[in-house]
């Protein structure tokens, strides 16, 4: 017999040790890709973690700018009104008769069309 042949038994231990082997060269090349993408992970979050802050930022300047804006066309339109009301009641107080005459005429002209109005919906 030839003194280079294996038995068996040899044959099953190189074939277990060439596959532990492999097992612990997959075993680390996982542990290798895991690491690495666990770093990726966290360089992506480095560099975006002040990107979403500046984003914040902004919407919470533009809501800001925003209520800033409501707050002085709700100054402005009171001011408006009290400029109206202020100027009508110099002109009440300035013409009490004609002043009457003209709230008098925008009541009947009012009435009048609620009375067309009433008229042609009891018609159809």
């Amino acid at each position: 017999m030839n003194s280079t042949a294996k038995s068996p038994s040899q044959l099953a231990d190189e074939v277990r040790s060439t596959a532990q082997d492999a097992v612990e060269s997959t075993r680390a090349y996982a542990q290798n890709a895991v690491d690495a993408a666990g770093q990726k992970v966290r360089n992506l979050r480095h560099d975006v973690e002040p990107a979403v802050e500046q984003i914040a930022s902004r919407v919470q300047q533009a809501v800001q700018r925003g209520l800033e804006a409501a707050s002085k066309s709700g100054v402005r339109a009171q001011e408006r009104f009290t400029d109206a009301a202020q100027v009508t009641t110099r002109y009440i107080s300035d013409q009490p008769v004609r002043s009457v005459l003209i709230a008098a005429a925008a009541g009947a002209a009012i009435t009048a069309l609620l009375v067309l109005a009433t008229r042609r919906r009891d018609d159809y």
